[in-house]
């Protein structure tokens, strides 16, 4: 649901920077069938867990590390894209934390507070959720988990990591080039045919 308000934030002002909506649609990318299955995977692992399906609780880890891998494959196909390579990054710096944690990514109890998931503490701490865990002494590259909270009035509180941040921008960046930009080179090309057709301009 985050990722629907970066959205829509993210149209928003390229709207007010008048951009096009419809320009949205020459974004060409590329393997968008790897990008459905790693969310199906990822959504699917939090939906049956929750149910206590043996299987996913006893595989969990390894699918969460196989839906960044395919993550990652979709983003080698679409590097020419303005921010996909910012996106890509963020998802490098989650793949190595949630890796070098046994397939989970540490969340910070105190930042779960702040960002008023007290039920969700509550999940952590009795350790039955499957894509994340809280953070101890034992978690490596700590500075890269979960540890910003989104307080309210963000409309959707959550705590993020450097790497989500880097995805967020990395999606703000591929709409506002696509809506704005290209609106822009549209207007110069414009310009310049104008000039072709009356030099004295």
């Amino acid at each position: 649901m985050l990722y629907v308000y970066i959205i829509i934030i993210s149209i928003i002002i390229g709207l007010l920077r008048n951009g096009k909506l419809s320009s949205l649609s020459q974004i060409s990318l590329k393997k968008t069938e790897l990008i459905v299955l790693a969310c199906l995977i990822q959504g699917g692992i939090i939906f049956l867990g929750s149910r206590n399906v043996n299987f996913v609780l006893d595989y969990s880890s390894y699918m969460i590390i196989f839906s960044y891998i395919v993550l990652l494959l979709a983003v080698w196909n679409n590097l020419k894209l303005n921010g996909i390579k910012i996106i890509g990054l963020g998802i490098i710096l989650n793949f190595i934390v949630i890796v070098a944690n046994g397939g989970h990514m540490p969340v910070l109890l105190s930042s779960l507070y702040k960002a008023g998931l007290n039920d969700f503490a509550l999940v952590l701490k009795e350790g039955i959720y499957v894509t994340h865990t809280l953070i101890t002494e034992k978690t490596l590259f700590r500075f890269l988990t979960d540890v910003i909270p989104l307080s309210p009035p963000f409309p959707d509180p959550s705590v993020v990591s450097v790497g989500d941040f880097l995805m967020f921008y990395g999606v703000f960046s591929l709409i506002q080039n696509a809506m704005v930009k290209r609106q822009n080179s549209e207007i110069r090309n414009q310009n310049s045919e104008d000039k072709e057709l009356n030099p004295e301009i």
